[in-house]
């Protein structure tokens, strides 16, 4: 994806680990807000660097609303 791509990506959320990236990826996407995951982790050294949940900026407050207190997962 490119940097022009990547503008309007909005980062709501930095997860544990990639299952937890992937359960609130599926909760906003049944709520039809399209969102990614961004594995920053290295693959040398897995416990350094972020797994990233974005979307669009435009759903920021609503993905943020859906996805409420559930992010204690």
């Amino acid at each position: 994806m490119s940097s022009g791509q990547m503008a309007n990506w909005t980062l709501i959320h930095t997860a544990r680990d990639r299952q937890e990236a992937e359960l609130l990826r599926g909760m906003l996407e049944s709520n039809d807000i399209h969102a990614i995951i961004t594995d920053q982790r290295s693959s040398v050294y897995p416990m350094m660097g972020n797994i990233e949940l974005l979307v669009d900026r435009d759903d920021v407050l609503r993905a943020l609303h859906v996805m409420g207190d559930r992010t204690d997962l």
